[in-house]
C-alpha cells in the first residue's frame, strides 16, 4: 500500500514539474524603423526579459514608416502599433478605421536630420530653393516635419519620399536627391568621418518643439477585450525606458550591437533622446498638429470634437 502511495504521490510531483507555466498574453507590435532609441525600446524590454516576468509575449516587428504601421494594426497583423506619426494616424481614421491612440510616443522630432554631401553647394537652409530633400514615405512624422519646416521657413524647396536610411544615403551621395534624412545612429559615424554635413535638425523646427510627433495606436475592438493588456504592456515599457536612462552604459552597448556602430557613436545617438520626449500620455498640441494635418493634405478638415474623443483613449501615463 505504501508502495502505491509512494508511486502515486511521485507521480503527482512529476505532474507538478510539468505542469505549463501560467499562460501569458500574447502581444504583436509594430515598430517604426527599429534600430532608433525610441522605437528600440520595445526590443530592449523584451530582451531583457521584462515583458516575460510581467506575464507578457511580446513579439516586435519593425516596418519601414507610419503608414506601413498603422496598415499592419488595421489588417490585423499586428495588435499595438508603435510610434507612426500622428498625420498619418488622423488621416487613417478620417477615412472610416477605427483606431485608438491609446498613448503619446515622442515629443516633438529632434531626432531627425538633414544632411548633405561634404562637396554639396548647399552650404545652408537658404540654399534649398528649388532643391530636393528626402523623407521616408508619405504619412510619416518625418514628412510632417519637412512641410512644417517649409511652410516656417517659407522655403521653396521639393520633398521626395525615398524609403529606408540606407537607400537615403545612396540616394544622396549619387546626386539622385539633393538632401538626404537620418535618425540616430544612423550617419552619425559619416558625420564623424566628414563624408556628410549636418544641414538641419529637427529642433530647428520650432513649431515642432512641444507637439506630439509619434503615437501608440491599436484597433477599437483589440483595445475593448484587452485593455489591461495594452496598460500593462505600456507600464513595463516605460519601467524598461526608465532603465535604459539610469543605465546608459549597458544601454549603449545593446543599441550599438542592435545598428552595429561603436558604442561612441552610440552614445552620440542616445543624446539625441531627452527622456521626457519619450513620455507616455496624453498628445500635445493636437490642434495645431490637425492645422498642419490639413495645409499637408494629410485631412481634408480638422476632426471633430467627437472624432477626438473617439480617437484617443489614454490608456497609461508616465509618473512624473
Amino acid at each position: 500500500m505504501r508502495t502505491l502511495m509512494k508511486v502515486a504521490f511521485a507521480a503527482a510531483g512529476v505532474g507538478m514539474i510539468v505542469q505549463p507555466a501560467l499562460a501569458q498574453d500574447k502581444v504583436k507590435v509594430a515598430t517604426t524603423f527599429l534600430g532608433l532609441w525610441d522605437t528600440s525600446q520595445p526590443t530592449l524590454c523584451q530582451e531583457r526579459g521584462e515583458f516575460t516576468k510581467a506575464g507578457l509575449d511580446v513579439d516586435v516587428t519593425s516596418t519601414r514608416g507610419g503608414s506601413e504601421n498603422i496598415q499592419a494594426v488595421i489588417a490585423g497583423g499586428m495588435d499595438i502599433g508603435y510610434s507612426p506619426g500622428l498625420n498619418a494616424v488622423l488621416a487613417a481614421y478620417a477615412q472610416g478605421n477605427k483606431l485608438k491612440i491609446v498613448s503619446a510616443e515622442f515629443l516633438g522630432q529632434n531626432d531627425t536630420f538633414f544632411y548633405v554631401p561634404k562637396d554639396s553647394p548647399i552650404k545652408s537652409t537658404k540654399d534649398l530653393a528649388g532643391k530636393s530633400v528626402a523623407f521616408p514615405r508619405p504619412g510619416g512624422a518625418s514628412e510632417a516635419l519637412l512641410l512644417a519646416f517649409k511652410s516656417e521657413s517659407k522655403l521653396d524647396f521639393k520633398p521626395v519620399a525615398t524609403g529606408g536610411m540606407d537607400a537615403t544615403m545612396t540616394m544622396t551621395m549619387t546626386k539622385q536627391v539633393d538632401v538626404g534624412y537620418s535618425i540616430p545612429p544612423a550617419g552619425l559615424a559619416a558625420v564623424d568621418e566628414g563624408k556628410i554635413r549636418v544641414l538641419f535638425a529637427g529642433d530647428d523646427v520650432k513649431s515642432q518643439a512641444d507637439l506630439t510627433g509619434r503615437v501608440i495606436v491599436v484597433k477599437a475592438d483589440y483595445l475593448a477585450k484587452n485593455r489591461a493588456v495594452v496598460a500593462k504592456f505600456l507600464e513595463t515599457l516605460d519601467k524598461c525606458i526608465d532603465w535604459a536612462y539610469a543605465n546608459k552604459a549597458e544601454s549603449s552597448k545593446f543599441y550599438g550591437k542592435l545598428n552595429k556602430v561603436e558604442a561612441n557613436i552610440a552614445e552620440k545617438g542616445i543624446a539625441f533622446y531627452n527622456r521626457k520626449t519619450l513620455a507616455f500620455g496624453p498628445i500635445k498640441g493636437i490642434d495645431q498638429t490637425m492645422q498642419q494635418a490639413v495645409e499637408g493634405k494629410f485631412l481634408a478638415k480638422p476632426l471633430t470634437a467627437a472624432e477626438l474623443k473617439d480617437l484617443i483613449d489614454i490608456v497609461y501615463t508616465t509618473k512624473q
